[in-house]
């Protein structure tokens, strides 16, 4: 913040918990410290409790408040309590400038509380939240999530989204602002092997998948495919970074298929270790059938990685044309195809990750974005106030 910027108080509503322990990397947390520090005055957040205790937590310069939710009716109720709290406990004098809301949910919670009243409100929306799939449930719970994503958007002050084909259909439901503004990723902190932030990690692997251990990431499609890839690569090592339900059976099925000595568990992992691990590959998979834009896919990309994506939405959103490929999510044939490709042509491999690294570079910088963020929080706050419609 510079010193002829007013500082604006913020309060923030999410529906997802954040970690328990809440560590310092956390990316909550940081983006809140960074929104925080550039916008100069106090900044609130509502989250659901999850596995932590109910109640205040104090990251000065950012104040978190867990509020007990069991359910999403639950969370939406608590949060109004919590907005209402907060309101009384700043007194008449210390409104807040700005209520943010990180999903429909939350903006729900946010538009049916008094502190909407006369307050600007930005709420962010991503994935098929206007138009959803068949992966966000049966047909009454995906018009549900479209209704309401509509309604809290054409209420809205502000949107923010984070790819073009939704600020598109955003635009075409207000008039209010809408603007895009990517993920966050610590692209000083991901960055390519050989860099100035240290080396590689000696135990290289040639493909790496980084995410929780659930039926829904698919993780024994890439190994069925990876028993294809071994009979033409019989080094070939493939690191699994993570932890889940699904532990167990997929070491059942490394064995079944022989692929002890080809394919790595490595559990849940440190920030740090993650780093070195990516340095060391030569490709990252992601085989989600369903979900947002995954962090892991664009840190990877942010390390100089090619990718290779299921084609869903949300890697459509991130996966520009020459920075990896995109499969059928269950086509073992594909994968192994995919990375048998990327595997026989380093040269096109590093190509794609020099353009992965740039494309994340710009359009998805945690600095520059956290920037875009204030700057469009001051936006609003700085307009005139209108009724609620």
């Amino acid at each position: 913040m510079t010193p002829s910027q007013a500082p604006i108080d913020v309060v923030v509503v999410g529906s997802r918990p954040w970690p328990a322990e809440l560590p310092d990397d956390d990316l909550n947390l940081r983006t809140a410290r960074a929104l925080a520090e550039r916008l100069g005055g106090r900044y609130d957040v509502i989250v659901p409790a999850g596995r932590a205790r109910p109640g205040p937590v104090d990251r000065d310069p950012v104040h978190v408040h867990r509020v007990a939710a069991y359910s999403r009716p639950g969370f939406v109720l608590a949060a109004r309590r919590g907005l209402r709290a907060l309101r009384e406990r700043r007194g008449p004098g210390r409104r807040p400038h700005v209520l943010v809301s990180s999903d429909p949910l939350a903006a729900l919670a946010v538009e049916s509380s008094r502190a909407r009243r006369g307050r600007p409100h930005l709420v962010h929306i991503q994935g098929e939240v206007l138009t959803p799939g068949p992966g966000y449930g049966g047909p009454v719970k995906r018009w549900t999530l479209s209704a309401a994503s509509r309604f809290v958007v054409r209420r809205a002050n502000g949107v923010r989204v984070a790819g073009d084909d939704l600020r598109d259909a955003v635009a075409r439901l207000t008039s209010r602002p809408v603007a895009l503004i990517g993920d966050r990723v610590d692209t000083r902190l991901f960055t390519p092997a050989g860099g100035a932030d240290g080396q590689a990690d000696q135990a290289a692997s040639d493909a790496i998948m980084v995410g929780g251990l659930s039926s829904a990431k698919n993780h024994r499609a890439v190994v069925h495919a990876w028993a294809r890839v071994v009979r033409t690569h019989p080094d070939a090592v493939l690191t699994i970074v993570g932890d889940g339900p699904r532990r167990s059976s997929l070491e059942a099925l490394i064995k079944c298929l022989g692929l002890t000595d080809n394919v790595r568990l490595r559990g849940r992992v440190p920030q740090d270790h993650l780093v070195s691990l990516l340095r060391a590959a030569r490709c990252l998979l992601h085989a989600s059938r369903t979900g947002r834009r995954p962090r892991a896919v664009l840190e990877a990309m942010s390390c100089g990685l090619p990718v290779v994506c299921s084609d869903i939405p949300g890697h459509r959103e991130i996966v520009p044309p020459g920075t990896g490929l995109l499969v059928p999510p269950d086509d073992i044939a594909a994968w192994a195809g995919a990375i048998t490709t990327l595997l026989g042509d380093p040269g096109r491999a590093a190509a794609m990750g020099r353009a992965g690294r740039a494309y994340v570079v710009e359009h998805h910088d945690f600095e520059t974005n956290i920037d875009r963020m204030a700057d469009l929080i001051r936006r609003l706050s700085a307009a005139e106030p209108e009724p609620v419609r």
